[in-house]
């Protein structure tokens, strides 16, 4: 690791030098400097005067030019969007400064109980006064801001030269993105199992389509599923919700030989997502991503987002997030796909039992030591 090198640099001094000489209050302080020494010694001369104000500069200048790094390093804090902010053990805030400060001044935030729960405030001080943190049951504390509508993640450290009665530097960090995707999660685990339960009314009524699309419109506008045939051609159906009512497309056919995102991801076999934001017009996005005009038509709507995936012969494409397409969106969504997939194989082979007299195969298959390749 090498050692950070203290070279004087002239340019950098000479700079904070110019800025000093440039502030009137400099002058103003030599000056009542001047004056007073003028009026003790009854000599009156520009000595008294030019001295302070040299003196007043270059200790200035030096002092801002061995802190420079620090000032930047200070501006970290002031800069970034979570709460950061110094308070004392009843919670009152003690000192913000940029973002923070702007926050807590727009809602007239002086406590961090006016920020979340007031009962995490015994948690926090735990957690700021314990020495030894890793021995501690508490390590950080979650919470929802009420003001914000973020999650964050909150962790807190009596400063040293507070002690067990001074000031603690609490500092939050936004785990909205995650804790949405742990809520998603459970939302796909209650999911799939009311999709085990209806597993033989859906192989009757064939609305499985429709069971995922309902639960897919909760967080997108439109879903576009589909299913490859033979000719490796995607057919399916878009769903929409309009007015609490879920609305479905006729039958549409990307054939294999389409640039549809949803034919490329397949193609590729990845996640594939895109945002309009990152484009100048809607032209540039759609000729990026060239989507079925059929699909655009029964959408009805300006497509803002849109993520795809595949799994085996199933494929499905989804329009306009509520939010930015994060990475655990894209994580979220392939566990989605996946995991529908082999409920899809379920109900294909509920409805190949049903359709099989006394629910049985006509010829079941028997694994024996001779069917297996190189078996003597």
């Amino acid at each position: 690791m090498t050692a950070m090198k203290n070279e004087f640099k002239p340019g950098i001094f000479l700079g904070f030098v110019l800025a000093e000489l440039g502030k009137l209050r400099i002058y103003i302080s030599a000056a009542v400097i001047g004056f007073i020494i003028c009026f003790f010694t009854d000599n009156y001369s520009i000595i008294p005067f030019v001295v302070p104000l040299f003196v007043q500069v270059i200790a200035r200048s030096n002092l801002k030019y061995r802190q420079r790094h620090l000032s930047a390093l200070v501006e970290l804090p002031a800069q970034t969007d979570a709460p950061v902010f110094i308070m004392d053990r009843q919670g009152q805030i003690i000192l913000s400064i940029g973002r923070t400060l702007d926050l807590f001044q727009e809602y007239g935030i002086t406590h961090i109980q006016d920020l979340v729960n007031p009962e995490l405030l015994d948690q926090v001080l735990e957690m700021a006064e314990s020495e030894t943190p890793q021995y501690t049951n508490i390590s950080s504390v979650e919470a929802f801001s009420n003001i914000t509508l973020r999650w964050y993640e909150i962790k807190a450290k009596a400063m040293a030269s507070g002690g067990s009665t001074g000031k603690i530097l609490v500092w939050f960090q936004d785990i909205t993105l995650r804790k949405n995707y742990d809520f998603r999660l459970r939302d796909l685990v209650r999911y799939s199992d009311s999709l085990m339960i209806s597993l033989e009314n859906l192989a009757e009524s064939g609305a499985e389509f429709e069971h995922l699309s309902s639960f897919l419109l909760k967080d997108y506008e439109a879903v576009f599923i589909t299913r490859a045939d033979e000719k490796k051609n995607l057919s399916g159906y878009v769903f929409k919700s309009v007015s609490e009512k879920i609305q479905k497309s006729d039958t549409i056919m990307i054939p294999n030989e389409s640039l549809a995102p949803i034919n490329i991801s397949r193609k590729k076999a990845e996640i594939i997502s895109d945002d309009m934001d990152a484009y100048d017009s809607t032209a540039d996005f759609l000729k990026q991503n060239p989507l079925d005009p059929r699909v655009l038509e029964f959408i009805d709507a300006p497509v803002r987002n849109f993520i795809t995936y595949n799994e085996a012969d199933l494929s499905i494409i989804a329009f306009n997030f509520r939010s930015k397409i994060s990475s655990y969106e894209k994580r979220f969504f392939e566990i989605l796909v996946n995991n529908y997939r082999t409920m899809v194989m379920l109900i294909d082979l509920e409805k190949e039992l049903k359709n099989t007299p006394n629910g049985l195969k006509a010829e079941p298959l028997y694994i024996s030591e001779s069917n297996i390749p190189g078996a003597e």
